[in-house]
């Protein structure tokens, strides 16, 4: 069974909860992530996302360099332990409709997981089935998989 563990981006941008949005949405766009954890010591408070910026700060006229990222962040955070399976995240993130799930094992923050991430295991496991079910059809069939020119080895 294939866990969230396996999928989840461990290599996590943070932020403190004073920050300037202006300074959290660069990091952001150099580090090419769509969301960040704001974190007061040892404490998450927050997840800051391109939605929370289009949402709560560009549309409510808000100065990013002016707002504090904790200011405009989701607080109620949901969350998934990293040993469930990949059938629980999607539950979440349909119900929810999240595109930035932070991950946790026994309660500490040891990643998060987008929905690109999640529909790109999804999609290789797809294609890697389609062609296993091809290769096998191919076989049952006679038709030798490894012959791409058509020349059957010189038969």
């Amino acid at each position: 069974m294939t866990t969230i563990e396996t999928l989840m981006a461990t290599d996590l941008v943070e932020a403190a909860p004073q920050e300037t949005v202006a300074d959290v949405t660069a990091r952001m766009a150099k580090n090419k992530v769509g969301a960040v954890l704001i974190n007061d010591g040892e404490q998450m408070v927050g997840l800051f996302s391109e939605r929370d910026l289009a949402g709560r700060v560009i549309a409510a006229g808000l100065d990013p360099r002016k707002t504090a990222v904790a200011d405009v962040a989701t607080r109620d955070i949901v969350s998934i332990e990293a040993s469930k399976p990949l059938r629980d995240v999607l539950a979440l993130f349909r119900e929810k409709r999240f595109r930035h799930l932070p991950v946790t094992r026994e309660g500490k923050f040891v990643g998060i997981l987008s929905t690109r991430d999640f529909l790109a295991h999804l999609v290789d496991g797809l294609e890697g089935f389609i062609e296993n079910q091809k290769y096998a059809s191919d076989v049952a069939e006679g038709v030798d998989p490894y012959d791409h020119i058509g020349g059957s080895y010189g038969r």
